[in-house]
């Protein structure tokens, strides 16, 4: 039996195996990897950072590895050489950010000896998980907890959510983060913004461009596109929320045939690694639409309890607090002054109402308005600011009474109320400040009499200083100097009446002789018909018609005579009088062919032009 003979390898790949065994010997003979991971004990809901360092900057950087319970997101990456003894050494590190899932002790392996993280249930010492506050890394937020990272079937991509918990009350917001995550060596386009079904849930507005960064996960690095935003309960109950986003996804592709002859699959899936796919510098495109889906999350709403319901409760649940404001210290009686109540801190402010001092005694007060600034890019965190304009009624040392709002907390599980003090106005006398204003004080005899016209000391009437006597009280606008006004205004009417009469008049005039002269011209014609027509002439006949018509038709279409053709009659006549145009028609016809007709056909025509001239026409 002849030995089978040795299976030779493809000249590419056998040269790229080796180099790769070569180069992974030498990097694991030479370079060196070092991990630390800060602190090494952590409560649940706040992270540790891990430092992966390796000794050779050609070396690809070591990932962490799947671990159940936690999430590594890169944040960082750097390098630095340094030459010792003409020797040169490079360092490359990346860091990440550990964010645990769940309570419990973990192993992360690699290190020597392994690196251990303890995670702590929580206690009073951990950050509140309402509070939301963003870290310095763009890819998580303190307190934010994830969802599970579930990838498509074939690795390409995820949807998760990061939320601070998964219990909140109706009406309460909480911040939410909507992550996507596109692995690197695939291109791939938002066909839409992430959206959620259902009717248990409200979403605060995504931006269209999201914040980037990046992430290993199961040592593949991932594109991860971030939308913060802010998540409200509607109605009370278990709900399942899940996040779908459509995506264009472009797979980059290689043809077998070109690096792979032999078509074998378990090839195909080696050269099509990016890294072999820029090597042969042969790269195909597959595109395809797909709707990432998140894992499923369960989240609890409860109601908003009924017993201890403050009466102004607007259904605004946060971490608010409340001042107030007035635009001056001092006013006159009548004049306006702003109250302002600034609300801030934390919550659902769509839902932070209220109505000012509604009707307060001696202040007449108009509705409220009220503005919103957020602090942060979902609304979650800002500042309402309502204005009310008041306008006092006495004079006096008044009183604006105090502002009161009330809001529940979700972490006390409680209503609470806040008040702010009240403020005090010094209000002016009109009257005092309108003789301050004028500058001039009445003498002893005006003051004596006004006193005893006028018993009240409040407001008063006008005075109206008379000056200078006058000879007569006739009114001006009957004395002579302005009577010549109106006279001349009439006389400028008279004539400009009569002007436009005669000018109507000569109108008509000219009308009546144009028509005068179209009659005759028409009873000329008209003769000229029935001496043809007895003589048999055809020519002067359609001649004499023609001429009757166009003035008949221009008259009634109220265009130019000459301008009638057989194109103007079918667009005003159409199919509805084929006579006229049959009579134009043979008008041409004998003008040009010099062709007679018979007695009795002109005699036809003759009746034709009589019923044209009969009908009246249209103005």
């Amino acid at each position: 039996m002849k030995p089978l003979p040795p299976r030779r390898l493809h000249p590419p790949l056998g040269a790229i195996a080796a180099l790769l065994l070569l180069t992974a010997g030498v990097a694991h003979a030479e370079s060196g990897v070092t991990e630390q991971i800060e602190p090494a004990e952590i409560d649940l809901g706040e992270t540790a950072q891990l430092t992966i360092a390796t000794l050779d900057s050609t070396q690809t950087l070591v990932t962490p590895p799947v671990i159940p319970g936690l999430e590594f997101v890169a944040v960082g990456q750097s390098s630095q050489m340094e030459s010792v003894n003409g020797r040169t050494t490079s360092k490359s590190s990346v860091v990440y950010e550990v964010i645990p899932q769940r309570a419990g002790i973990f192993t992360i392996p690699g290190g020597s000896p392994p690196l251990v993280l303890r995670v702590r249930p929580g206690g009073a010492s951990a950050p509140p998980a309402s509070a939301g506050a963003f870290s310095t890394s763009p890819a998580a937020r303190s307190g934010m907890v994830a969802s599970a990272t579930q990838l498509t079937q074939d690795g390409s991509a995820f949807v998760r959510l990061r939320l601070p918990k998964h219990q909140l009350y109706v009406g309460e917001s909480m911040p939410v983060d909507i992550q996507v995550g596109v692995r690197d060596g695939l291109v791939a386009t938002l066909s839409g913004l992430p959206s959620f079904g259902g009717d248990s849930f409200t979403l605060n507005n995504l931006s269209t461009k999201p914040e980037e960064a990046r992430e290993i996960i199961g040592g593949q690095p991932f594109t991860v596109l971030i939308w913060h935003s802010a998540l409200a309960a509607v109605k009370p109950g278990t709900a399942s929320l899940t996040i779908d986003t459509p995506l264009t996804v472009r797979m980059q592709s290689m043809r077998p045939s070109a690096a792979n002859p032999s078509g074998d699959p378990a090839l195909d899936e080696f050269f099509n690694d990016p890294f072999f796919q820029k090597f042969f510098g042969v790269v195909g495109t597959t595109e395809k639409e797909i709707t990432l889906a998140s894992p499923p999350t369960s989240i609890s709403v409860m109601a908003l309890p009924a017993q201890s319901r403050p009466e102004g409760f607007s259904g605004a649940v946060g971490h608010f607090k409340i001042t107030s404001e007035l635009s001056a210290a001092t006013t006159t009686v009548g004049d306006p002054l702003t109250l302002r109540m600034h609300v801030s801190g934390a919550g659902n402010f769509d839902r932070v109402r209220s109505g000012m001092l509604g009707s307060a005694h001696d202040w007449k007060t108009y509705p409220p308005t009220a503005t919103f600034t957020a602090t942060d890019s979902n609304g979650y965190h800002g500042e309402k600011v309502f204005e009310q304009v008041a306008i006092a009624k006495e004079p006096g040392n008044q009183t604006l009474p105090a502002l009161a709002f009330s809001y529940f907390d979700p972490d006390a599980g409680r209503y609470e109320s806040a008040q702010t003090p009240p403020i005090s106005v010094a209000v002016i006398p009109a009257a005092a400040s309108s003789s301050a204003a004028n500058g001039r004080v009445p003498n002893d005899h005006e003051g004596k009499a006004r006193e005893g016209r006028f018993a009240s000391p409040a407001l008063r009437p006008d005075y109206a200083d008379t000056g200078n006597s006058v000879a007569s009280l006739v009114p001006r606008y009957f004395q002579p100097p302005f009577l010549a006004v109106p006279s001349a205004m009439a006389l400028a009417f008279t004539a400009a009446w009569f002007w436009l009469r005669r000018r109507e008049q000569a109108a008509n005039d000219s009308r009546t002789a144009v028509q005068r002269a179209t009659s005759q011209a028409t009873a000329t014609w008209l003769a000229q018909m029935e001496t043809a027509a007895a003589r048999g002439d055809a020519q002067v006949f359609f001649s004499s018609a023609r001429s009757v018509l166009r003035q008949a038709l221009g008259a009634r279409w109220h265009v130019a005579p000459q301008s009638i053709g057989l194109e103007e009659i079918d667009a005003h006549l159409g199919r509805d009088d084929q006579d006229v145009r049959q009579l134009f028609a043979s008008a041409d016809e004998a003008t040009y062919s010099g062709c007679d007709a018979v007695i009795g056909d002109l005699e036809h025509w003759k009746h034709v032009v009589l019923r044209q001239l009969n009908e009246r026409p249209t103005r």
